[in-house]
């Protein structure tokens, strides 16, 4: 969904995918450079084709060692824009020293958004929705499980093999009947 967006407002797209069909099909959405995210030399490569320059955002959701590798590739006054929540709830520690230069770390949580800033959640949402009707977006590929099958669901997500949405429906399924 990045991808889409980023392509939309013009950005050269560098990517991280951790297997070789993601990063395919990565390159089939429109990014321009495709890296191994199970391996830290991402960054060195980010740095190589940019001529040691870095890039001016990142968009991460990788934990550990590899958040400190997406702050070296930052150009002086970029934005790190953290979607994972692994690290917050483990209360990790960052390095400070990339901040030096002038960077800014936002960490995003949209549960916050829509709770702590309904306005602003609706108005984007509304942003998103028109840009889906002028076909600048398009929707992101999916597996649907059906709400009997939940189990399946997290097992086939704990495989890392899926491209897009893993989505649990409850079409057709029998409401609960609460006691009285």
């Amino acid at each position: 969904a990045a991808i889409q967006l980023a392509r939309h407002l013009g950005a050269e797209i560098f990517a991280t995918a951790g297997s070789d069909e993601k990063r395919d099909f990565v390159r089939l959405l429109g990014a321009d450079h495709v890296m191994d995210s199970r391996s830290l030399k991402f960054a060195e490569e980010v740095m190589e084709v940019t001529d040691g320059k870095g890039v001016d955002v990142v968009l991460n959701s990788l934990a550990g060692e590899a958040i400190g590798k997406n702050f070296s590739v930052l150009r002086p006054f970029g934005r790190f824009l953290e979607l994972g929540k692994r690290d917050f709830y483990e209360n990790n520690r960052i390095d400070l020293r990339p901040f030096r230069n002038n960077i800014s770390y936002f960490g995003i949580d949209a549960d916050q958004l829509m709770v702590e800033r309904s306005a602003l959640a609706n108005r984007l949402f509304k942003e998103m929705m028109l840009l889906f009707e002028e076909g600048v977006l398009c929707p992101l590929p999916h597996r649907v499980f059906p709400a009997s099958r939940v189990a399946d669901a997290f097992r086939y997500m704990q495989q890392s093999k899926q491209i897009g949405k893993v989505v649990v429906s409850f079409e057709g399924a029998m409401p609960a009947v609460q006691n009285i």
